[in-house]
């Protein structure tokens, strides 16, 4: 499963440093890097531009009972997320 991750994780990365208008490459971000605080600073404003950037990124929503809090605690959880969302897809 780490294997599909990595090429999510990539892009949503990229996704991140684009909506939060971060000045960082985005291969510099560690994976379990925290969102808020003093990871990447992002508020929670910053986390709806953050699912509207990852649903356009990735083709599809956010049900709103997956916005908990532990969906944003790091780069790995989303990833995680958006793998398992995919794989629903593909499945469907």
């Amino acid at each position: 499963m780490h294997d599909s991750i990595t090429p999510i994780t990539q892009r949503v990365k990229q996704t991140l440093v684009q909506a939060l208008g971060l000045d960082v490459n985005p291969a510099e971000i560690d994976d379990d890097e925290p969102l808020f605080g003093e990871g990447l600073g992002a508020d929670s404003i910053a986390s709806l531009e953050i699912v509207f950037a990852l649903e356009e990124e990735f083709g599809f929503e956010v049900d709103d009972e997956d916005l908990q809090v532990e969906l944003f605690d790091s780069v790995r959880t989303l990833s995680q997320y958006i793998a398992e969302k995919q794989k629903l897809v593909i499945s469907d």
